[in-house]
């Protein structure tokens, strides 16, 4: 989670059950995540700096987003649970939209793919991580 180019908190977490697909494992991502945006919406009202605007999640599956986006009857979602589907009701009511993230410049997987040296170095410099000073 970011707030403007600050990041404020982060999770990484293994799911607790086998999916079928890619589109199957970020689309049960959504909800965990949604319900995180929730939480720091309200809070952020309450500190008096409202979000007018619907909060981005960014996501690099394109077929997740459409499941999201999409209240039409998909065959092929079927054995996800109904829990899953509340985000379409966020997304009916533009509390929270899905901007499409490519894979390469998904921030996230530094936390959960291997990768190269450079890719990660890229990715955590997106982090905006920093040393502190060796001397103060």
């Amino acid at each position: 989670m970011f707030l403007g180019d600050s990041l404020i908190s982060w999770k990484s977490k293994k799911q607790d059950r086998v999916s079928k697909s890619s589109t199957e494992s970020e689309y049960r991502a959504m909800p965990p995540a949604f319900s995180k945006i929730v939480w720091l919406h309200g809070l952020l009202a309450e500190i008096e700096f409202p979000q007018s605007n619907p909060i981005p999640l960014h996501v690099d599956n394109t077929s997740a987003i459409q499941i999201s986006s999409n209240p039409v009857y998909h065959k092929k979602t079927k054995h996800i649970e109904l829990y899953c589907h509340y985000i379409r009701e966020a997304v009916d009511k533009r509390v929270i939209t899905f901007p499409h993230v490519s894979s390469d410049l998904q921030i996230a997987n530094v936390f959960t793919n291997s990768m190269a040296r450079q890719r990660h170095q890229f990715l955590v410099g997106k982090l905006m991580f920093f040393d502190p000073p060796t001397t103060i």
